[in-house]
């Protein structure tokens, strides 16, 4: 049996140092564990086993170790391995706070202890406090060998995480560094950046590098090349699918291979994806999309595998969009109000709840529907924008308008003038040409954030704007304040430094400094493409007037004329004889009609029911029966035979 003695262990160690070889960090804890069990309280074998342990990912050993009594006597040397343990544990709070006590009483180890502590406040969703850790450490001198450039990557990354959490305006920079694009995991970082900005287009180009780059390492081999190309594919498949391009991003996920994936967080995001993506293919079946769905989210329940609050936000969201895809209406609306309950700012738990409320109906139904939810709600952002959308698209722009000063009315100034919301009432007033109100509406909006602790750019920016179309010296010169104010936080700031310039420039051109000026482009550059001489040989140019629907329609067809026939009179006709104002009725209604035959007398007498009737003539009876009058001339009765003459006696 091997003897184990301190000697041993620094001599291990020592030439471990000395040949650069790769530890074998099964030996060195066996040696630790050898050295311990005569004395379980050594300091140098305590501190050895920890770091072993922790090279060989057994994080819960290592913890046992740190924890225990005999570990105590590490207590104040191994605080840096204390705080990395407990952040790959996923005990994240516990990490930062021994991180930073730790770093703040002076330990030796201070620079590791502000990245475990910026990593820990990253895993926690806490982006802004890492991002300017990550900043403070790239400030200061680096120690180990490529720190800067793990600073880099890290920083890029957390900029990501802060727009995707939708604090996009505290990061400063709107373009990827050049330096950036020089390695594979920063020009993804980088793409990442672009992708939560909506910049598909350029995400796209950004992993392509990426991934290139990837593919030009040398010192990895083709299974680890293809693990490291995995997520810039599976960005790429989100990419794609944002721009539309749902065959591509098809193509992309196959060539991922969602199912056979072994990281289940990465499985986790591909599999919505794909989901995504054949959501849009006219076989879609969404039963199936149910069960992969649900094997996904089964297999990513450990603590590296969780998402993070965003992701599980859109998650939520997905699965409440296949269940009404499917037809379960009951289930979507228990989805909307657990959503609701766990993300109770989130404007998107409305339109879930409006589509389940809503069912299958469209048109006004649909609009009634959502209003009535939306009366019982009116401070549920994602309702009222789902009934403002309901109403542009019924070209009920005025209905629109009303539902959101409701809407703006309705909550507190923490959400009534978030950017997005007042940009849609902004582009709703513009539709009805309404100045004055856009005015009214960015000046509130402004006062409200000018005088929080991070200034939205963007409103300030659109207020000042506003305010400059004003020829009221009051509004110019609250312009150039708010222009002033934009400058002060970013001096590089070319759309501010031209907006204080125009609303100094005829109240207090005093204000205007020739540091302002250089900034602005040179007016030498904006004419150097126009030709002066052309325009004064073209002289003054003729006020446009509206034109007719002909003259839009085409050139002017000239009509062909008809030759008029001469108007020809009938032979009988004699010119100025005055015609006969009857000759248009038929011939008996005129007034010189005669009829022709009997007389007149005769003929009414005969003619008219119930006229005088002569003697010896018959009447016609009710039944049609005739009466035979008795007696009579020599004539007989009216309807008797004739006989027929006979000849004489001789």
């Amino acid at each position: 049996m091997a003897h184990y003695t301190p000697a041993s262990l620094e001599s291990l160690l020592k030439n471990l140092t000395l040949t650069d070889e790769e530890a074998d960090h099964e030996e060195i804890l066996r040696h630790c564990d050898g050295l311990l069990s005569t004395n379980k309280a050594h300091p140098r074998a305590l501190h050895t086993k920890i770091v072993a342990l922790l090279s060989l990912d057994r994080y819960d050993d290592a913890i046992k170790v740190i924890e225990s009594v005999d570990g105590q006597a590490v207590a104040e040397t191994a605080t840096l391995e204390r705080a990395y343990c407990l952040y790959k544990l996923g005990r994240l709070q516990e990490a930062e706070e021994v991180a930073k006590k730790a770093a703040d009483g002076g330990d030796r180890n201070k620079r590791g202890l502000r990245h475990v502590e910026a990593q820990a406040a990253y895993r926690s969703e806490r982006f802004v406090h890492a991002a300017k850790i990550y900043k403070e450490l790239a400030d200061g001198m680096t120690q180990v060998d490529n720190e800067d450039y793990d600073l880099s990557v890290n920083t890029t990354a957390a900029d990501a995480q802060i727009i995707w959490a939708g604090q996009g305006h505290l990061v400063k920079s709107t373009k990827p560094d050049r330096g950036a694009l020089d390695a594979f995991e920063t020009a993804f970082n980088s793409a990442c950046i672009s992708l939560a900005r909506g910049e598909y287009g350029q995400a796209l180009v950004l992993l392509k590098r990426s991934k290139d780059l990837c593919n030009a390492l040398e010192d990895l081999s083709d299974e680890e090349k293809k693990l490291e190309l995995t997520p810039i594919i599976a960005q790429e498949v989100c990419a794609l699918i944002n721009l539309g391009r749902t065959e591509d991003a098809m193509a992309r996920s196959q060539e991922l291979g969602v199912s056979t994936l072994t990281d289940t967080a990465l499985k986790l995001i591909a599999t919505y994806n794909e989901i995504a993506a054949t959501s849009c293919l006219p076989d879609y079946n969404p039963h199936k999309s149910v069960i992969a769905a649900e094997t996904a989210t089964a297999s990513a329940k450990t603590t590296t595998a969780r998402p993070f609050i965003f992701q599980a936000r859109a998650l939520e969201r997905n699965d409440a969009v296949i269940d009404f895809q499917v037809g379960k209406l009951s289930s979507v609306k228990a989805k909307a109000a657990k959503i609701t309950q766990t993300y109770p700012n989130d404007p998107a738990n409305g339109v879930i709840s409006a589509a389940a409320h809503a069912g299958n109906v469209k048109g006004k139904t649909a609009e009634n529907k959502v209003e009535a939810l939306w009366t019982a709600n009116p401070k549920d952002i994602g309702l009222a924008l789902t009934l403002v959308q309901l109403r542009i698209k019924s070209k009920n722009i005025t209905g629109a308008i009303q539902t959101m000063d409701k809407l703006l009315s309705a909550l507190e100034p923490e959400q009534r003038y978030q950017p997005g919301l007042v940009g849609l009432l902004v582009a709703l007033y513009q539709s009805q040409a309404r100045k004055k109100d856009v005015k009214d509406l960015l000046s509130q909006a402004s006062d409200f954030w000018k005088n929080t602790d991070t200034p939205n750019a963007t409103i300030l920016q659109a207020s000042g704007k506003a305010q400059l179309d004003s020829d009221d010296s009051a509004d110019l010169r609250a312009a150039g304040e708010l222009f002033t104010s934009l400058l002060s936080a970013d001096p590089t700031n070319k759309f501010a430094t031209a907006g204080l310039v125009a609303s100094y420039a005829t109240i207090d051109p005093s204000q205007i400094t020739p540091a302002h000026i250089s900034k602005l482009t040179p007016v030498q550059t904006l004419i150097a493409d126009i030709d002066v001489a052309a325009l004064e040989s073209l002289g003054v140019a003729q006020q446009s007037r509206k034109r007719s629907a002909e003259e839009d329609a085409g050139p002017k067809v000239k009509p062909k004329k008809v030759k008029k026939k001469k108007t020809r009179l009938p032979k009988d006709v004699e010119p100025g004889k005055v015609a006969d104002p009857e000759r248009w009725l038929p011939e008996r209604d005129r007034s010189t009609y005669r009829p022709k035959g009997r007389k007149d007398k005769k003929k009414a007498a005969g003619a008219t029911q119930g006229g005088p009737t002569a003697a010896g003539e018959s009447s016609e009876v009710l039944g049609g029966e005739l009466l035979k009058k008795a007696g009579g001339g020599p004539g007989g009765g009216a309807n008797k035979k004739k006989k027929k003459k006979t000849g004489g006696k001789w």
